[in-house]
């Protein structure tokens, strides 16, 4: 280390640079004996140096340190993930907007993109450590789940330490019976005598052997006690010598008060109770808050002075405080101005914009009443948002209204245009249709009756839009798809004062499916939807290309469910360039989803990889909110629908486990999870899941998915031999059908349909055409050798012809039986890198990404033995 002082006594070494750190030398060497370990927990409560101590000992150590700050904010999926991306930037900016493009990892996909990012960007032979500090902080269920799953994973050369006030809610027992955990508690983090004195030592106090001996008793070694009375020792000077217990005796804030913040200029004082509003500390936000450049230094080298309670972290490139000291600087926060608290959380919102933390940004604009901010904030997401995301910022808003004076919406207009037109629309995106109904209806009914102005006009082309929305959704219930007059007065009102919206806000999300005809469909019901209703959306200008290309796809959607697909296919182009246009994703995907299933039943391997390839292209398209999740949703329908269930995401395999997706999708996501349960026999699981609130029977399910859920349903009670059940499901989802003639969720079911409708045909006699049901048998029979003969160019192409040297073989077998590769390298008598260049050439040649993935082609292969 650069300007490194090394002080000893006896066998204490000191270390300083630029501030005072005592090396404690016992716990430094347990620490170095444990750092390779994967996963290190630091476990006692406040006040013990837990942070302190591993900060110190990393400050030794080589190693690449990522250092997470968790807070309560962080039980949000997606703040959670922010937080990490922007902790990994501050060492890797790529990793870090790599990070950040992908999402929190919620699927398998995501979640093995994760891993591949972290193990392609590490440096090789280098040894990175992660601290996660006040791990306790973490409860959100999903991010422990990511945690542990990620912790379990051991990837090489990383090791975890987690910083925690009580035990972490990780599988600790597993970890610690494989060997891959290490503790320290609060007894290692005690300070012993020696430490104490030496700690004294450094700070220029003499202790007697009596003083030395009443310190660590009435301490008990707790280090910030040991501190609290170094500093009362030092501040009463040499003429009054000895220890006193009057320190240690006294409430903490108190000794505080009168001890430490006394003892501060004013200007510090106040800039430290600054500090206090906010949850972190980087160096440049700082530097915006100082109140004059020209006491910058002065101040910043004062606070640094008081090294016990605020220090510089150079692994955040920012400063943190103690957590205690921090309790105490929020007590005192009465004592700034209404306006000084303003400007700290506006310059600390746009710090937070800066570096992607939009969730911390949008509780600086509450705090700061800024409604111009918020309401900017929201219109960065798109319309439909995840649930968790649409309920904080519900929450947000209705906090900021609620607190503001009386008659605001009069003389502010981002206040009206917030409480006006998007809290309505947060309702919308929660799914609370009445209220949103209800609120979007007084909107227009207060502003309609006013004079044409900017404001009037943008609250009422977004409360129409709304509206029109809210229709919409009705459709499935009402069968009335008359929205045309909403999305007319919307860009009626919008043509006054234009004001396009861009970014993610001009994402469509169509949910389940495009055309939302409700059960029971009428005849000429969905082509009436596709004619009137989804050509109404276009036209919303405002959206800046929302929903372009939707009217397309509904007509693929129409006649694929037809059974026509040469006109399916002839649409689908369509809505592929019509959505590349304007960039609306999700109508690509979905477009990709139907070409995928177009190719599958003709036969056409070539369209299938091709589909496939533009699928995962969509990976890379940063404005694609759902990318990964949606991802998963169609690929796991495809290899549901091929027999390969070892490559479906493992949350499609679990029925109690859903996405973070808006509640809109969930009929989508029902059916691509029962096809999992479906394919790989476990009916039971695939009746439970069909029976859910978004299956067959939930309220307001869309025609064509009730249709698709009603005849798995059926071929999966004949498969368990409840063939009267099964009866009266093919009969119910015939009746469903009929009206407009929707054959192919019949025909898809390829040989299980097959056999259940020759079964229907042997016994029965009505209320379903034989004709008909004939011609579904015939043509899922057809449908049934197609796939097979797409099955077997599948596996065949998973499965390439290579040839692997003998030290390639042997590397193989190692991995394929769970060694380390180090363990590797001792039985094959080869260097460590020779096996990790060995692997990349065998993941070279099977076309591998990782371990799984190579040992699962090379054993299609016939290389290896099952």
């Amino acid at each position: 280390m650069k300007n490194e002082r090394i002080f000893y006594t006896e066998d204490i070494s000191i270390i300083s640079n630029d501030e005072l750190y005592l090396e404690r030398r016992d716990l430094n060497d347990h620490l170095a004996r444990i750092i390779k370990s994967p996963i290190i927990t630091v476990v006692a409560g406040a006040g013990y140096g837990k942070t302190y101590s591993i900060y110190s000992f990393l400050r030794t150590y080589e190693t690449v340190t990522l250092w997470l700050q968790v807070s309560e904010r962080d039980n949000l999926p997606q703040r959670f993930w922010e937080n990490y991306a922007g902790a990994m930037g501050l060492y890797n900016r790529q990793i870090g907007q790599l990070l950040a493009g992908m999402g929190f990892p919620e699927t398998t996909r995501q979640f093995d993109r994760f891993i591949t990012v972290l193990q392609h960007e590490m440096i090789p032979g280098r040894h990175y450590v992660q601290v996660y500090d006040d791990f306790h902080l973490i409860s959100q269920p999903k991010i422990l789940r990511f945690l542990d799953r990620y912790f379990a994973a051991s990837v090489a050369n990383i090791t975890i330490i987690l910083i925690s006030r009580k035990e972490p809610a990780i599988n600790s027992m597993s970890f610690l019976s494989k060997g891959l955990l290490n503790q320290i508690t609060a007894d290692e983090l005690r300070f012993t005598e020696r430490e104490i004195e030496a700690y004294f030592a450094l700070q220029n106090i003499s202790l007697s052997p009596e003083d030395l001996r009443q310190v660590h008793h009435d301490s008990e070694g707790w280090a910030l006690a040991v501190s609290l009375a170094a500093r009362e020792m030092k501040t009463r000077g040499p003429e009054k010598s000895g220890y006193s217990r009057k320190l240690l005796e006294m409430d903490v804030f108190r000794s505080m008060e009168e001890d430490i913040l006394a003892s501060m200029s004013p200007d510090l004082r106040k800039f430290l109770i600054k500090l206090s509003l906010i949850e972190h500390w980087p160096v440049e936000l700082l530097e915006n808050l100082l109140p004059d450049k020209s006491v910058d230094k002065t101040i910043i080298e004062e606070m640094e002075t008081f090294v016990s309670f605020i220090r510089y972290d150079a692994y955040l490139h920012g400063y943190r405080i103690h957590h205690l000291f921090l309790d105490f600087l929020k007590e005192k926060q009465g004592e700034l101005t209404g306006e000084e608290i303003r400007d700290v959380y506006l310059k600390d919102a746009e710090w937070c914009i800066r570096n992607n933390l939009r969730m911390d940004a949008a509780l600086d604009y509450e705090r700061a009443g800024d409604y111009r901010g918020l309401i900017d904030l929201i219109k960065s997401f798109p319309r439909v948002m995840p649930d968790g995301v649409a309920a904080f910022f519900m929450e947000i808003t209705d906090r900021l209204l609620d607190q503001a004076p009386a008659g605001t919406d009069a003389g502010d207009e981002d206040f009206a245009f917030l409480r006006y037109a998007l809290r309505p629309r947060l309702l919308l995106g929660q799914g609370r249709l009445e209220e949103a109904t209800e609120e979007n209806r007084r909107s227009i009914a207060l502003f309609e009756t006013e004079p044409p102005s900017p404001l009037s006009s943008r609250i009422l082309a977004s409360c129409y839009s709304s509206l029109g929305t809210l229709k919409m959704l009705a459709v499935r219930y009402t069968g009335d798809a008359n929205v045309a007059p909403f999305f007319e007065q919307a860009n009626k009102y919008y043509s006054l004062y234009p004001e396009p919206w861009s970014g993610l806000v001009s994402q469509c999300c169509i949910g389940s499916y495009v055309n939302q005809a409700g059960y029971p469909a009428e005849a000429g019901v969905l082509e009436k939807v596709i004619r009137e209703f989804i050509p109404a959306l276009i036209p919303a200008a405002f959206f800046n290309g929302y929903l372009y290309g939707s009217d397309a796809l509904g007509w693929v959607e129409y006649y694929y469910f037809c059974a026509d697909m040469d006109n399916a296919e002839s649409f689908v182009r369509q809505a592929l360039f019509k959505s590349r246009e304007k960039n609306q994703a999700e109508i690509e995907n979905r477009a990709l989803y139907y070409l995928l299933r177009i190719s599958l039943n003709a036969g056409n391997f070539a369209g299938v990889e091709e589909a496939l390839r533009q699928l995962e292209a969509q990976l890379n398209n940063p404005d694609f909110f759902n990318r990964y999740i949606l991802y998963d949703i169609v690929t796991g329908w495809f290899y549901a629908q091929i027999g390969q269930t070892g490559k479906i995401a493992s949350w499609l395999n679990n029925e109690f486990e859903e996405s973070e997706l808006n509640t809109m999708f969930h009929g989508f996501e029902t059916l691509v999870k029962a096809k999992c349960s479906f394919a790989e026999k476990r009916y039971d699981a695939t009746l439970n899941i069909l029976n859910l609130p978004g299956g067959v029977f939930g309220l307001g399910v869309f025609i064509l998915g009730r249709l698709e859920m009603r005849v798995l349903q059926a071929v999966t009670f004949y498969n368990m031999g409840e063939k009267k059940k099964a009866f009266e499901a093919l009969e119910d989802a015939w009746d469903m059908a009929a009206p407009n003639h929707l054959d192919m969720p019949f025909i898809e079911l390829g040989e299980d349909m097959r056999v259940l409708a020759g079964t229907w045909l042997a016994e029965k006699t009505g209320p379903i055409p034989r004709p008909w049901l004939e011609t579904i048998r015939s043509k899922a029979s057809v449908y049934a050798k197609k796939l097979s003969l797409v099955v077997e160019q599948y596996l065949a192409r998973q499965a390439p012809e290579v040839t692997l040297s003998f030290r390639e073989m042997e590397v193989l077998e190692g991995l394929s039986r769970g060694l380390t590769r180090e363990e590797i390298a001792y039985d094959a008598a080869m260097s460590l890198n020779t096996v990790k260049n060995v692997i990349s050439g065998i993941y070279a040649k099977l076309g591998a990404m990782n371990r799984a993935d190579a040992i699962r082609i090379a054993t299609g292969a016939g290389l290896l033995k099952t």
